[in-house]
Formats: structure tokens, sequence, C-alpha cells
């Protein structure tokens, strides 16, 4: 764990925009009012801060850990003598649940309904993200929520499959260096460039930036990073020895204007 967790967690960045350090220079000048508020002057460059997701990633980091281990790397790292230190172990319990029991062989966890008493499964939990596990002491996560966020991914992207907004090589050819995609339902004009004709025949093939799938790209089609969302490089373009240059964003009039209520 990093050493200035507690600053990150709890600490906001220092404002020095209205009155620098704690306002003494203000009250000092000669620049001050003749007369000054009770208030006035005064500035606290520190504030409160409740930034908790460098937390909640290094708790989901530590799975499969003894929680013993990583609580107690938890107490070396933040005071707890200190009230804005202590103030992080509050917000443990929010992401880790660590009242977990055995039941039946089953692992049951407190319900975090209001008015429910009694312990529910975990896999009816889904806002339980991680638990410590009553038998070995683990960390673990929570299979089923990550499951579940995964049936909800494959449902939002065959949804969009099926309203057509899925990316695609759909495109018109305007000229020789310039072409209009459609990529996420949203129309991009594309300027295209030839790539350099090579010396000879063993010489080693240039690598071009392609702005439109984001990724060093080279006449054969490879690529240093492919977008897995888009095509490949020639049924991108209709041709393998350009790629784009530039990228611009069409607006509906102008789309409507050339392809009409086809768009």
């Amino acid at each position: 764990m990093r050493d200035d967790m507690d600053k990150v967690i709890v600490e906001r960045p220092r404002r020095g925009w209205r009155v620098q350090g704690d306002g003494r220079g203000f009250r000092n000048s000669r620049d001050r009012g003749s007369h000054l508020g009770m208030k006035r002057g005064y500035d606290h460059p520190k504030g409160f801060n409740e930034n908790l997701a460098p937390l909640k990633r290094w708790l989901h980091k530590q799975v499969h850990r003894p929680w013993d281990k990583v609580y107690a790397e938890l107490n070396s790292g933040i005071d707890r003598r200190s009230t804005v230190q202590a103030h992080i172990f509050l917000h443990i319990d929010d992401f880790v649940e660590r009242r977990a029991e055995l039941r039946d062989g089953e692992v049951c966890v407190p319900p975090h309904r209001w008015g429910a008493h009694r312990s529910v499964p975990l896999r009816e939990a889904p806002n339980v993200e991680l638990f410590v596990h009553p038998v070995t002491g683990i960390l673990l996560p929570n299979r089923r929520l990550a499951e579940a966020k995964a049936a909800r991914k494959a449902a939002r992207k065959t949804w969009a499959a099926q309203r057509g907004d899925e990316p695609c090589a759909v495109y018109h050819v305007i000229d020789e260096t310039t072409q209009w995609h459609r990529v996420d339902g949203c129309w991009f004009e594309i300027t295209l460039a030839k790539f350099p004709e090579r010396a000879c025949a063993t010489q080693a093939e240039e690598k071009r930036y392609d702005v439109l799938r984001r990724c060093l790209v080279t006449p054969s089609g490879a690529a240093q990073r492919p977008a897995p969302a888009l095509p490949t490089h020639r049924a991108m373009y209709g041709r393998s020895d350009v790629y784009a240059i530039g990228k611009r964003q069409l607006g509906r009039r102008e789309v409507r204007a050339r392809l009409g209520g086809g768009a």
C-alpha cells in the first residue's frame, strides 16, 4: 500500500487561488480594508475529501490473501490515532463484508435491506463485492456479482447490435482520399493517405498511425494494437494501401444532404 494513502483518500489538494497560505499576508498588507469582518482574510487551504476509489482498487488487488494480513497492512500504513486517518476504517465495511458465516454449507451474509433480520446467501447479495470467508479467513470476490455484470454487459451488447449501433464496416467513398464512415451510430469524414513505397522488397514495412483504428498499421494490415470492435484494415477502407490521417465528425444536416433519409 502506498505511504500517502491517507492523503489520497481524505485530503484534497491545497487551494491557493484566493488567499495564499492561511491569509496572514493579506491581513498584514496595506491593501487590506480599514475594517475587516471576523472571517475576512482567513482561509483554510485544505479540505475534507471522500475519494474512496483508491481504497477500493487497493482492496480488490488484495483478493486471495488472508484478511488478517491485509488488515495489518492497513493498520501499518494508516495512523488510527489521527481522527482524519481513522475515518478511512469507517469505509472498509462499504467494500468488504467481514461478518459472513457458514450455514448449511453455504456462505451467508447479513441482510442489507431495512427490516430484514435473517442472513441471506451470498448469491442473493448483489451489493457485496468482497467478503472474508468464515472458515479460511481469505479475502474473496463475489463471483456471482462478476457473473451478473458480465451478463448485463452481454445483454447491452446484444441490444446495441439489434439496434444497429454496433461498429461495422459501413462507409461511403467520396473521392480518392475522402470517405465517410459510420462508427457507433455516428458519421465521420475520414481523410486517407497512402503508405510510403518501399525501396526494395526486403525493406521492412513502415508503420503509420491510423486515427480511425487508433493503432499503428502497415500496408499488409498488421496492427500493433488492433481495436477488436472494428473490422480488418482492408474491410475498413476497401483497400490496404491507405490509412486514416484525419477524422471529423459530421453534422446531421450534412449527412442528410448527401445520403438522404438512409443515414
